[in-house]
């Protein structure tokens, strides 16, 4: 009956545009990415169906369907032909129209430029300085899974990013892969903030890369997305699945993206049922896994906008039997401003100082705010140049990654301190650590001290 009921729901309720992907012969059939269920009541014969396919996912290994035991079914996701997705559905298999996640709703970049280099090793962003001040490389901190849309080869190879591993879960099942490349630039934005580092440049003084959070700690890069939007029940699911599976207690999980449709489940009256999807979080967590998640961009006239509207931040706050170890906590954003003298409007109370505004863009009730508005970041380089790029954005995607850095730090020192609730009302938590003064004479690159 669940089963029957999460067809029925996502064909009915949501869509989400195709993916195609051109045959390496242009002569002959097309392939179009598709993801099919089945009850897991009848996963042998699904997978032997699978198989009968001879088809092979991108790392060359065999096309399989992944177990969802959490919400009761099989799933394949890949590049079929009509003949072979028509054979699927023909057998009895759904391909349901499922909710769509995006990585930027609402959010946005507004400034991409070159990657050059720059004198001094510590100069780092603004949202780096107001949490950590002048942070130091981490060498031994928790590994940090980050399910994206990739990262940029150029980047990895210039060394601004310690990877550790990359896995590829675009189509079933997630494979390790020497490479996960980042089309979009939002997972290499995200992975700088978390791990981004500086190395020296060809001029002696000169250096190349933003400063993350916890400089060079090592990532697991995950990639669930090849444009900007994704069906939930497809690759992030399945990305989900591989980290349920395989992430070891003490690591940290960064999710920075989602959809804003539980409201219209709510309306609809399914709202228990679309909470099996928090399941899977659930699993993760209490394996001792730290999970942080964008709270949501609300737009700016959509003044009543809560985290519990947004999936899958709606999960936060869930804490494991072992709460010093496994939660969920769902990130808004703030902006972040140093004051000097006497500030005006929000910051009128403040002086010399930092004042924290929560964006007209972060969702009201999550657990915590980290800076997230006019942040520079690392960006996907050009496509045949292989020029580096950065980019300035705003978005609770940024402030996500702020707080999986503090958290990856070998001792974080992590507090809570609330934003006084005179200046901002109903405002969310900002953590930090050691904040610095940036020099705001140069604010592209303002410098701790």
């Amino acid at each position: 009956m669940r089963f029957a009921w999460l067809v029925t729901f996502l064909a009915a309720t949501f869509s989400a545009a195709t993916i195609v992907h051109a045959d390496e012969d242009p002569d002959g059939p097309q392939v179009t990415q598709h993801t099919f269920i089945a009850p897991l009541a009848d996963k042998d014969r699904f997978g032997s169906v699978i198989a009968s396919l001879n088809k092979m996912n991108l790392s060359g290994d065999p096309l399989q369907a992944v177990d969802m035991p959490d919400l009761g079914f099989s799933l394949v996701t890949g590049s079929f032909t009509d003949e072979e997705a028509n054979k699927l559905l023909s057998e009895g298999y759904e391909e349901p129209d499922s909710p769509e996640v995006s990585l930027f709703a609402d959010g946005g970049c507004e400034a991409r430029s070159r990657l050059e280099p720059v004198t001094g090793d510590k100069l780092v962003p603004p949202s780096v300085c107001r949490v950590v001040g002048s942070p130091s490389p981490v060498t031994n901190g928790s590994a940090v899974w980050i399910i994206d849309s990739g990262v940029d080869d150029d980047v990895v190879t210039k060394g601004l990013l310690n990877i550790s591993e990359r896995i590829d879960c675009m189509t079933t099942t997630c494979s390790t892969t020497t490479g996960a490349p980042d089309t979009q630039g939002h997972g290499t934005m995200v992975a700088g903030i978390i791990g981004g580092k500086r190395v020296p440049g060809a001029t002696s003084g000169q250096f190349l890369g933003i400063v993350g959070v916890s400089p060079g700690v090592p990532l697991k890069i995950v990639k669930a997305f090849e444009d900007n939007k994704s069906k939930i029940v497809g690759p992030p699911l399945v990305a989900l699945q591989y980290v349920s599976d395989h992430a070891s207690a003490g690591q940290i999980l960064n999710i920075s993206w989602g959809a804003q449709f539980l409201e219209t489940a709510r309306k609809g009256g399914q709202l228990d049922l679309l909470g099996q999807m928090d399941k899977l979080l659930f699993a993760i967590a209490n394996k001792q896994v730290r999970i942080v998640i964008a709270a949501g961009n609300a737009r700016d006239d959509d003044e009543a906008s809560w985290v519990q509207s947004f999936f899958p931040a709606n999960a936060s706050e869930y804490f494991s039997p072992n709460p010093t170890q496994g939660f969920i906590q769902s990130v808004s954003a703030s902006d972040s401003t140093y004051v000097t003298g006497t500030g005006t409007g929000a910051c009128s109370t403040v002086s010399n100082g930092w004042c924290d505004v929560l964006w007209n863009g972060g969702a009201f009730g999550a657990a915590m705010s980290e800076p997230g508005v006019g942040v520079p970041v690392l960006w996907r380089s050009t496509n045949n140049t292989h020029k580096l790029r950065q980019n300035i954005c705003s978005g609770t995607s940024l402030a996500a990654p702020v707080l999986a850095g503090l958290l990856a730090r070998p001792t974080p020192n992590l507090q809570e301190v609330p934003i006084k609730k005179g200046v901002i009302p109903n405002a969310d938590q900002l953590g930090f650590s050691t904040p610095g003064t940036p020099d705001v004479s140069d604010p592209d690159y303002p410098k701790c001290n």
